[in-house]
């Protein structure tokens, strides 16, 4: 069984004098779009710099900052898939014509229109607030929890075929919960024991060659920076590469490749899962 449960968030209204005043303009838009969660590192620089370059073309953008993947911090947990792009505006007397907040982020949304890419449109401090309160990270959204995830994912991609058509509707992402990528190493325990390699020896030589190892800290002032020392890219960049690299001869024997002694492969796993919508 699947259960799901809407959260929904929506702007903060204050009523004053019988009517409700809509919220702040803070003067910065916030643009997050989603796409596919297995997307590498490399292909999300690039799209960062690609829609960050196109925002900063237009008239009334004064400036843009974009991160990919997550801070250094508990607090901010997003994934590679989705992007953030702080959006500072010019003074509105500067723009070509007049336009409501409204009007502005539909000509943006326009203009940003990338194969596979969804995109969420909202305010630096609103979207904080929203996120923090709901998990969600556009004034509507919804979560679906159940103890299956192949069947979460297909009753979300369901769910987004049939938001889609809802009227009003600007864009839906169901987050593929299940299309993450990951390395997967089967250790052969009876070859590891032939060569003379503990298992414990085998696993640190793999998150060294991949992870890295922090192996000392740099001061600057107030900065700490850990200097990582693992293999260089091109040794690690594809399953072939990761097949060579050497474990074990710490003891005295000689290193075995890594293909020798397990089978190594890339597996779908699950990722964190939410479903974003935006309205006109």
């Amino acid at each position: 069984m699947v259960l799901i449960a809407a959260a929904i968030t929506v702007p903060v209204y204050r009523r004053l004098g019988g009517e409700f005043v809509p919220p702040l303009d803070e003067g910065v838009l916030l643009y997050m779009p989603s796409t596919v969660s297995g997307i590498s590192i490399t292909e999300a620089k690039r799209l960062l710099q690609l829609t960050d370059a196109r925002l900063k073309s237009q008239p009334e953008v004064a400036r843009v900052l974009g991160k990919a993947g997550r801070a250094d911090t508990s607090t901010d947990v997003a994934p590679l898939s989705m992007l953030e792009t702080v959006v500072v505006l010019k003074p509105p007397e500067q723009w070509p014509r007049k336009m409501s907040p409204r009007e502005l982020i539909g000509k943006f949304d326009a203009a940003m229109k990338f194969p596979g890419v969804a995109n969420t449109w909202t305010m630096p401090v609103r979207g904080r607030i929203d996120m923090l309160a709901t998990g969600i990270r556009s004034s509507l959204g919804l979560k679906i929890a159940g103890p299956d995830l192949r069947r979460i994912q297909e009753v979300g991609i369901r769910v987004e075929e049939l938001l889609r058509d809802v009227p009003g509707t600007r864009t839906v992402f169901a987050e593929r919960n299940n299309d993450s990528r990951y390395i997967d190493i089967q250790w052969d325990r009876g070859e590891l024991a032939r060569v003379g390699i503990s298992m414990d020896e085998a696993q640190t030589a793999v998150q060294n060659a991949i992870g890295g190892d922090n192996v000392t800290t740099v001061i600057r002032g107030r900065a700490r920076y850990p200097v990582n020392v693992r293999l260089p890219r091109d040794s690690r960049d594809n399953l072939d590469a990761l097949r060579q690299v050497l474990v074990g001869g710490s003891a005295g024997g000689d290193p075995v490749p890594l293909g020798q002694l397990a089978a190594v492969r890339i597996v779908p796993g699950p990722a964190p899962m939410r479903i974003t919508s935006s309205r006109k």
